[in-house]
């Protein structure tokens, strides 16, 4: 009988001794070696392929008016004002940029102010360039080769014949574009 009571406790130890985990040492002062990654992407960058041309014109009279390039894919070109009349010639057209970066992120444009062209002999005579519009839109997103087109139209300002003499104008003016 001796043995019967002697069942209970072996059951109990087994079933104890069965669920103990061997203990460990803790480290005071552990130490891990993590791992740090970086990727350096490719700058943004955009090239003028065809610059902002508002062709030919003439003015006749006293009056001044505008010349509309639009910013468009073709060439749509209008004037405004009695004394601007369009002339063939001269490959009117809106200012084509192409922009290459990282495939698939937008891109925003930032569009220039307000641009002087002067004239070729005498840098007095002026005309201005505003209203800058871009297409497809002030933010755009590059495509899966990371290659977006924009195109960039704007108003020519023209003023009278005396103050804008027979000649070739031109100018440069920034535009910025920017990882969005």
């Amino acid at each position: 009988m001796k043995l019967i009571q002697h069942i209970p406790v072996l059951t109990a130890v087994l079933f104890l001794g069965a669920s103990l985990k061997p203990l460990r040492a803790i480290d005071p002062d552990p130490e891990v070696t993590g791992k740090v990654v970086a990727e350096l992407a490719d700058a943004l960058s955009a090239s003028e392929t065809s610059p902002l041309s508002f062709g030919r014109f003439f003015i006749d009279g006293e009056g001044g008016g505008t010349i509309i390039i639009e910013a468009a894919s073709s060439v749509v070109r209008t004037s405004t004002g009695s004394s601007v009349h369009l002339a063939s010639g001269g490959n009117p057209g809106p200012a084509i940029y192409e922009v290459l970066g990282l495939p698939n992120y937008n891109v925003t444009i930032t569009l220039p102010g307000e641009s002087t062209l002067t004239h070729s002999t005498n840098p007095a005579h002026r005309m201005t360039v505003d209203n800058w519009e871009v297409y497809p839109s002030h933010t755009g997103r590059l495509d899966v080769n990371g290659q977006m087109t924009f195109y960039m139209g704007a108003v020519l300002r023209v003023q009278n014949l005396s103050q804008n003499p027979v000649g070739v104008y031109s100018g440069t003016y920034a535009v910025t574009f920017d990882y969005n």
